[in-house]
């Protein structure tokens, strides 16, 4: 079991040194409200084709991660393993190119590749919050096809806006397509909400 933890914005590794994108934000930050929407739309939906949260405080508890995401797919640990393999093999790839590259000094293929290594742990760490998510979008994609839920709302914050707008390019890039919008609101106590509408 590979863990989750914070690590930061996304960084940019060159021969001219480490820069942090901070308008790349580490998708750890949005795994409780990908879980949370996960764990909570599971239900009969032969009354009511729509899920609402009303509580925007999420508590994050990574065993619980892994234990809603093994419910859905036993062999869940091991797609993540592969996937974590194919990223640290990415990387050792990118430095075998670097050192193939004949416009480069051997100066800077040595600085490019010395930055690679002192970012390897950030960057893998990164993508295994990544991989996570990315397996909780695809199990709340598989649900509202299967249950054929029409509409989500959760409360208006950036992190629920996160995940809603993910699940959104999903559904619209899947195969087969659905049309999806997120939209912005009020609920009937005059609070801000955000919904997932799908056609």
């Amino acid at each position: 079991m590979l863990k989750v933890e914070y690590v930061g914005p996304r960084v940019e590794v060159s021969n001219h040194g480490v820069f942090y994108r901070r308008s790349k934000e580490d998708k750890y930050l949005y795994l409780g409200a990908a879980l949370e929407i996960l764990k909570n739309i599971d239900n009969d939906y032969s009354q009511k084709s729509s899920y609402s949260r009303n509580v925007d405080n999420i508590d994050f508890e990574e065993e619980n991660l892994h234990k809603t995401l093994q419910y859905y797919d036993n062999a869940f640990e091991t797609s993540i393993r592969e996937e974590y393999k194919k990223y640290s093999d990415k990387i050792e790839h990118q430095i075998q190119y670097i050192k193939s590259m004949s416009s480069l000094t051997d100066m800077d293929k040595q600085v490019w590749i010395k930055n690679i290594e002192l970012m390897k742990g950030y960057k893998v760490k990164r993508a295994v919050n990544k991989i996570y998510y990315m397996h909780c979008i695809q199990n709340i994609v598989c649900i509202i096809m299967d249950k054929k839920i029409k509409q989500i709302t959760v409360p208006f914050n950036k992190n629920f806006f996160h995940v809603l707008n993910t699940i959104k390019g999903r559904l619209i890039t899947g195969k087969p397509s659905i049309d999806a919008s997120v939209i912005q609101g009020y609920d009937d106590n005059g609070m801000m909400i955000i919904r997932l509408m799908l056609k």
